[in-house]
């Protein structure tokens, strides 16, 4: 399955090639599936972290030793899915949306590092972020009422808000500006990073891997493999040298 849009391709035409419905099917399973277990690698990993943040090493202990009983709870943390779904908004974002919708529908003759830099910084602020605050609300909001029920039910998290405050329970300007303050300058430039930045040591460090690593490995895993294969016909040699210099070899 072909890869998304990386490096150079992004500022080439647009090809349209006919595929495969099986090309195709794999193709999107791939794309969608990548980022999902990007997110999910990346909330479990912080997840839990961010919650003892949030409630303080104290009271995270307490509530910790008191409702998280299951030991994949405790990896986990509480609020998980909130958590994981503004991870996957925001990985779908940067590395399958940006690079995708630059290739197919920016203009072709005004592709450059510039406009990429700032078209992936667009789509952090104006589509990633303005969904990902919303799943950071209801992150905040899962854990206040965790707090005070002592488990997590979504549906009456988000019933509760949007009965108090409605839309702004969940979505506010100020709310928004401040996420992208914070996650803008790194995420937002990653598209460029990734495929400007990091491209133009590629061939040196595969090289690097591939001289000092690979190809070492593999020749000393093809002498052991010729070591066993040598050892077993020498074995077999002696077998039959044992057999023909026997008494009744002898006799016949």
């Amino acid at each position: 399955v072909k890869p998304v849009y990386y490096g150079h391709e992004l500022m080439l035409p647009p090809i349209e090639k006919d595929s495969s419905a099986d090309n195709r099917l794999k193709s999107t399973f791939k794309t969608t599936l990548s980022p999902i277990l990007a997110a999910a690698l990346e909330t479990q990993v912080s997840n839990r972290a961010e919650v003892q943040r949030f409630f303080g090493k104290e009271k995270f202990a307490a509530i910790e030793q008191s409702l998280l009983r299951s030991p994949i709870q405790r990896m986990a943390g509480p609020a998980f899915t909130p958590c994981f779904m503004r991870n996957l908004i925001m990985c779908q974002t940067t590395f399958i949306l940006t690079p995708v919708t630059y290739k197919l529908y920016f203009p072709q003759d005004q592709k450059n590092k510039t406009t990429l830099l700032w078209y992936g910084l667009g789509m952090n602020i104006f589509v990633g972020n303005a969904a990902a605050i919303t799943q950071q609300t209801l992150w905040g909001r899962s854990l206040d009422y965790l707090a005070k029920h002592g488990q997590i039910n979504y549906t009456n998290v988000i019933k509760e808000g949007l009965l108090s405050e409605g839309v702004g329970a969940f979505f506010t300007a100020p709310r928004w500006f401040s996420r992208v303050l914070m996650n803008c300058p790194a995420q937002g430039a990653l598209p460029f990073i990734y495929n400007e930045v990091l491209p133009l040591g590629e061939a040196t460090y595969l090289s690097f891997i591939k001289n000092c690593i690979y190809e070492p490995f593999l020749a000393e895993v093809e002498n052991l493999e010729a070591r066993r294969i040598e050892g077993g016909a020498s074995s077999t040699l002696r077998i039959s040298n044992r057999s023909s210099c026997s008494p009744a070899a002898s006799d016949n």
